[in-house]
């Protein structure tokens, strides 16, 4: 039986375990358009979730990328809410 101090259950439809971060990173959209500053919140072996730290919209697809030299993946958007997004990772190489 369902502990009632447990909260609202929520609709889970990760595959995967979702792993708290906080690191900086950035977005990449490619061409002349410049980097966005982002935080990890929290991330799985092919996705994460996101957060602008500018406040500025992130592109439907980007290069999520930590440091200089450390390529997360190309993220394409799942999913919007004010600053934070939704990303499924496509990893290169």
């Amino acid at each position: 039986m369902d502990n009632p101090n447990d909260g609202p259950k929520v609709d889970e439809r990760r595959q995967k375990p979702r792993k708290p971060s906080g690191a900086r990173v950035w977005a990449d959209p490619g061409g002349v358009l410049p980097v966005v500053d982002c935080k990890i919140i929290d991330i799985t072996d092919d996705g994460a979730q996101v957060a602008a730290l500018s406040g500025r919209r992130l592109p439907d697809v980007f290069i999520l990328q930590h440091e200089a030299t450390r390529i997360l993946g190309e993220a394409h958007v799942v999913w919007r809410n004010g600053n934070n997004v939704g990303v499924r990772l496509i990893k290169r190489g």
